[in-house]
């Protein structure tokens, strides 16, 4: 149950903010390579490799399962992989962290899903959301 909770914690984190620049000493580039690397682990199936992306208080109440389980209800129905169409990122702040937030745009044989992966200044994984378009 608690990982559960973090996880749903992990997905507030991203909605409702409003996009701004980059925390200081953040690069685009940088998190856009390390989103990518996330969105090919999560659309391989390699949930626990993401769970060790993640910073350490966030990796202790989810487990690989609970990844897993995100990602698969929201990919049902989409079909297989085929690609990342487009990406973007912003910078958000919750609870005084401020994070970069990397925003993928994913092909799918039958749908398109969006990843939303926010990362600490030190490029850690903090919060992840994943949709249908």
């Amino acid at each position: 149950m608690r990982s559960a909770a973090t996880l749903a914690l992990m997905v507030l984190l991203l909605t409702g903010c409003q996009g701004k620049p980059l925390p200081a000493g953040m690069e685009e580039e940088t998190l856009l390579r390390h989103g990518r690397e996330v969105v090919i682990l999560l659309t391989g199936g390699d949930y626990e490799a993401v769970r060790e992306q993640m910073r350490e208080d966030v990796a202790a109440g989810v487990t690989a399962e609970d990844i897993q389980s995100l990602v698969l209800r929201q990919a049902d129905g989409a079909g297989v992989y085929k690609e990342i169409n487009g990406s973007m990122v912003t910078g958000q702040s919750s609870d005084g962290e401020s994070y970069g937030v990397a925003v993928f745009y994913c092909k799918y044989e039958k749908k398109n899903i969006l990843f939303r992966l926010a990362f600490d200044t030190n490029y850690e994984l903090i919060g992840m959301e994943i949709k249908k378009q």
